[in-house]
């Protein structure tokens, strides 16, 4: 009778047992009997590209040509473009992966404008999120000296130090005249921002996700900003144009 009770017990309880295993269906151990997530999902890795392109008015840009207006009514050419994007990360719903800490794009460039990831982890990755510039604690001086944008980049010391977020110029109004619309710390202020996007599109091996920057949106939304020969030691113009570069300067387009 006791080894009767004993064959009961044992019975119910492995018959009770909740199975483990990785219950992520994407994940290659995906267990379709598992109940309790066991924390152990393999995944195949995938390799993706993140592209920068930039337009005017939804036009590929064209370099040195005196052929734009802007809000303010501004004609000018677009002769340098040069910017830094930092802290490229993939967000899914269970984790966020940092795929760049920093990028340096150059349109004289051509190898600039694109970064290959490898070994990218294959999740339901659902946003991208990326900053324009460098963040306070990123943008210090002594950092970054084997990049390729030191020590062109560097802002100067007396105007906060670190490094510049843009680089972009061109002549205007006609008469040939230089305009610089370089973004910086100003003064010791922070002056960059970070986007979040939703991809809308699932992230597969060989996607290609494009960061565009509209370049005449600086210039426009919500503020309209003139061109200026020097604005790194303007606070005023500098917070209007992280403003309109939080508005819509960027999009994404995500492809395969």
């Amino acid at each position: 009778m006791i080894k009767y009770f004993i064959s009961i017990i044992f019975f119910f309880f492995f018959s009770c047992k909740k199975e483990e295993g990785c219950m992520d269906p994407i994940a290659i151990n995906y267990n379709s009997n598992a109940s309790v997530e066991s924390g152990d999902c393999s995944y195949s890795p995938i390799s993706i590209n993140i592209n920068f392109s930039q337009t005017v008015n939804q036009e590929p840009l064209v370099l040195n040509e005196m052929i734009y207006t802007n809000e303010a009514n501004d004609n000018f050419s677009v002769q340098t473009v040069r910017y830094l994007i930092s802290n490229i990360f993939l967000h899914a719903s269970d984790t966020s992966i940092l795929v760049k800490k920093v990028h340096f794009i150059d349109i004289n460039n051509p190898q600039s404008s694109s970064i290959l990831i490898n070994e990218l982890i294959d999740k339901e990755y659902t946003e991208i999120s990326f900053t324009m510039g460098l963040v306070e604690d990123d943008n210090q001086t002594n950092l970054f000296l084997n990049e390729s944008f030191f020590p062109s980049f560097v802002w100067p010391e007396f105007l906060g130090g670190g490094y510049h977020y843009m680089q972009l110029e061109g002549d205007y109004n006609n008469q040939f005249l230089g305009y610089a619309t370089h973004t910086g710390p100003t003064n010791g202020t922070d002056y960059s921002f970070t986007k979040y996007f939703n991809l809308g599109a699932k992230i597969v091996d060989e996607s290609v996700i494009t960061i565009n920057m509209e370049i005449n949106n600086w210039y426009s939304n919500p503020n309209i900003v003139n061109l200026y020969d020097g604005i790194m030691d303007n606070s005023n113009i500098q917070l209007l144009l992280k403003q309109n570069g939080i508005a819509d300067v960027f999009t994404i387009d995500v492809s395969k």
